[in-house]
């Protein structure tokens, strides 16, 4: 069967190019070899860690050269021509270079600091080439949007100016086609652009929060049926009331963002002064007590609980990974983990604060670039969102102006049959839009900004209320003036 090479391609390992994780591995690949390991315990200690496919991968090579006695030159070739057959994947290379290294018996720590540079510099660039197709992607979302607000709008009148009778249908056809087809966009986006893994919580952390979500998701569920039921406000407020309590879990998961990223913008000046002082000291409680006569911003908390628990002969890895749970961060968790391994294994440890810290900078940098772009995409969408809903609200009031015209004045003849839209099929529709337009949007956004998901809640809530707002406003200001003086419309007196 031929196979196009695009569709070959195109998966979801080969678009996630920018692997912050291999960065990582290079880097504590490069810390083990700075205590002048040799290839066999590089390689038995790489096996113990979480790197995912490639612990996984030196696993393998491990049991082929070690325990099967292939030898580690040999085995390292088997697992690089299995990983993958592509010959410019990262981790093939690495292992082919790897093998050639320890074959020739060439320095580990010259060669994986060159690695280390290289692997560096290849992600910045990658990460900038996302960048540059992120916000092409983000004006074809623009484009999008507008356009699918004028598409429904479009298809509802002429569908009521040529006369069919199933103008419900036709409308009801182009919401969720329109919806399937924005949704499709989200998710292309979500597989193309960097995933910037920002939070490191535990499975107890995570249930905290799905817990607040299903509290919220209840109680603006709860309070939107009983006011669509009494009716006592417009169906339209009714939903933006309905998406309030989304509000709450939405801040509390920004507010755990910004601290992250406080926390991640400090910790390249700690784990850099740390190291220097360990190296001189050889002594973590020591290094600590030194660090903590600095200020460290936010991270001086956690380095004080991470001094506590040295003192009172904690594990030095055992330390590290509560820290890392302690900031909930995904930077600290890896640099930390990175740092730990160096230290075990007799690492320079001044050598591996400064990558750590160089590591951590660069990325820092690269994701507030990300996030100046989001910024903008943010008011953008925000008020494209406004004027898309305002444009609904101007159909529901101008299909509800139709109706009554075709009821109360014979305006059809033989050449002009108008069949409008039920009112309170368009009324029923409203809500729905609102829902929709407020999710896609949301995610889109999200998807741009990257970090947690979870604080996509709070645009959830935001554009609900925002679009419920508008809708509102748009039908009181247009009650009158569109059925007076636009159309000249008055109902006669019976």
């Amino acid at each position: 069967m031929m196979q196009i090479p695009l569709f070959k391609n195109l998966s979801l390992a080969n678009i996630q190019k920018t692997d912050e994780k291999f960065v990582y591995f290079v880097a504590f690949l490069y810390s083990i070899s700075t205590g002048e390991v040799g290839g066999i315990d590089l390689i038995k200690t790489s096996r113990e860690t979480n790197y995912g496919k490639y612990t996984a991968a030196f696993k393998e090579v491990y049991q082929l050269g070690i325990g099967w006695g292939y030898g580690v030159s040999r085995s390292l070739e088997m697992i690089a021509d299995k990983v993958s057959t592509d010959k410019a994947d990262q981790l093939k290379q690495l292992l082919m270079k790897l093998a050639q290294v320890i074959r020739l018996g060439d320095s580990l720590k010259t060669f994986l600091a060159e690695e280390l540079k290289g692997t560096l510099v290849n992600y910045a660039i990658v990460y900038e080439r996302k960048l540059e197709n992120q916000k092409l992607f983000l004006e074809m979302f623009y484009t999008l949007m507008s356009t699918a607000a004028f598409m429904i709008a479009a298809n509802s009148i002429m569908s009521m100016l040529m006369g069919q009778e199933n103008s419900e249908q036709i409308l009801l056809m182009s919401f969720i086609g329109v919806a399937a087809s924005m949704s499709a966009f989200v998710f292309m986006m979500y597989v193309m652009f960097p995933r910037d893994k920002l939070g490191y919580a535990s499975a107890d952390d995570d249930l905290k929060f799905r817990l607040k979500v299903y509290m919220a998701v209840g109680a603006g569920v709860g309070v939107g049926v009983v006011l669509a039921l009494t009716q006592v406000i417009p169906l339209t407020i009714a939903v933006g009331i309905a998406g309030a309590p989304l509000i709450y879990p939405g801040l509390v998961a920004r507010k755990m963002e910004q601290k992250i990223r406080q926390l991640n913008d400090w910790y390249p000046q700690f784990i850099r002064h740390f190291g220097e002082i360990y190296a001189t000291v050889g002594s973590v409680g020591g290094a600590l007590e030194a660090v903590l006569r600095s200020d460290f911003g936010p991270l001086q908390e956690q380095i004080q609980r991470f001094k506590n628990r040295i003192r009172h002969r904690i594990e030095q890895k055992v330390a590290f990974e509560l820290m890392s749970r302690d900031a909930g961060s995904e930077i600290i968790a890896n640099g930390n983990s990175v740092i730990s391994y160096a230290m075990d294994k007799g690492g320079n440890l001044h050598i591996a604060g400064n990558q750590v810290s160089e590591i951590t900078t660069k990325i820092n940098e690269l994701r507030a670039k990300r996030t100046q772009t989001a910024k903008t995409f943010e008011t953008i969408i925000i008020v494209l969102h406004a004027l898309t809903l305002a444009v609904f609200g101007l159909m529901n009031k101008l299909t509800g102006i139709f109706f009554d015209l075709v009821n109360t004045v014979d305006v059809s003849n033989d050449t002009l049959s108008l069949t409008p839209i039920d009112p309170q099929f368009m009324a029923m529709m409203m809500p729905a839009m609102i829902i929709m337009t407020s999710a896609i949007s949301a995610m889109a956004l999200k998807v741009a900004q990257g970090g947690l998901y979870k604080t996509v809640f709070y645009h959830v809530a935001l554009l609900m209320a925002i679009g419920s707002a508008v809708m509102f406003v748009m039908d009181s200001l247009l009650s009158d003036y569109l059925a007076t003086h636009v159309l000249d419309f008055v109902k006669p007196e019976v």
